[in-house]
């Protein structure tokens, strides 16, 4: 299973870096706004982070979204609509092999988003480096797979390649209202908190930003600066973060077990 896994990792890395439209589409959007985004944004503090460090922790909870998510949609409805997903289940890869190499180049593709947008962000705006690396890296892991998991269930549903944007664009405003990349969770109204406490991409962001600032924005209430946390208490913080990605990773796998499809869908 192993090597068949990596076989298909391997094959899907080099048809995506063979193919310019998925390299603009993945690295382009996520740069621009990471090198753009900060230099447009008023002088200021959110929590405790400045204003370039909380659109640039933004920016990074959008990459989740749109790499797990919005892009992995769109690849699987296409490879199942031109019946590349069929014949591949036809050869002797075994079906957890073909899905494991799609979510092991959604992580990779994620990790490189993750360490360019990092180094654009010390190079081109001066912010410090992340406080907890790991909890970043593996909160943005945890992100990957969840987003990932929801994007093969979702592809069951969706009709067609012009279809996607049914299922898409749901999610890139539920990430942009609810990450905070807007306007922080934390001021929300109560009703509205505790909805987002619920939903995936709040407890991404909140772990994100945990990690790069240092400071405990899972408990955050209003405005208050958080307090510091070190590198072992940030990921004790996300304690109820971990359950609910866990929580939604295992209803997107049961989901993508009952929905998705291998044959195209036709009408």
């Amino acid at each position: 299973m192993k090597a068949y896994t990596l076989s298909q990792f391997l094959l899907r890395q080099k048809i995506f870096w063979r193919t310019p439209a998925s390299v603009v589409v993945a690295f382009g959007l996520p740069l621009l706004f990471g090198g753009l985004m900060p230099l447009i944004m008023p002088d200021g503090e959110v929590g405790g982070a400045t204003m370039s460090v909380y659109m640039v922790t933004g920016v990074i909870v959008m990459v989740v979204a749109m790499t797990g998510f919005l892009n992995l949609v769109e690849a699987l409805v296409s490879r199942r609509q031109a019946l590349i997903l069929k014949r591949l289940r036809g050869t002797e890869l075994p079906d957890l092999a073909i899905f494991g190499g799609e979510i092991l180049t959604v992580i990779a593709v994620g990790l490189l988003q993750l360490v360019l947008l990092i180094a654009m962000a010390k190079l081109l705006h001066g912010i410090d480096l992340p406080a907890d690396p790991a909890l970043l890296v593996v909160t943005l892991i945890a992100g990957l797979a969840v987003f990932a998991a929801l994007a093969v269930a979702a592809s069951g549903r969706v009709p067609g390649q012009g279809t996607t944007v049914m299922v898409s664009m749901p999610v890139l405003l539920l990430t942009i209202g609810f990450s905070g990349f807007a306007y922080p969770v934390s001021e929300f109204p109560g009703w509205l908190r505790a909805v987002a406490a619920v939903l995936p991409i709040t407890p991404i962001a909140q772990g994100i930003r945990t990690a790069y600032v240092g400071r405990d924005f899972v408990h955050q209430t209003g405005s208050a600066v958080p307090p510091e946390v070190g590198v072992l208490e940030g990921f004790q913080v996300m304690g109820s973060g971990w359950l609910v990605l866990a929580a939604w990773l295992i209803a997107a796998l049961w989901a993508g077990k009952r929905w998705f499809r291998w044959e195209p869908r036709r009408g």
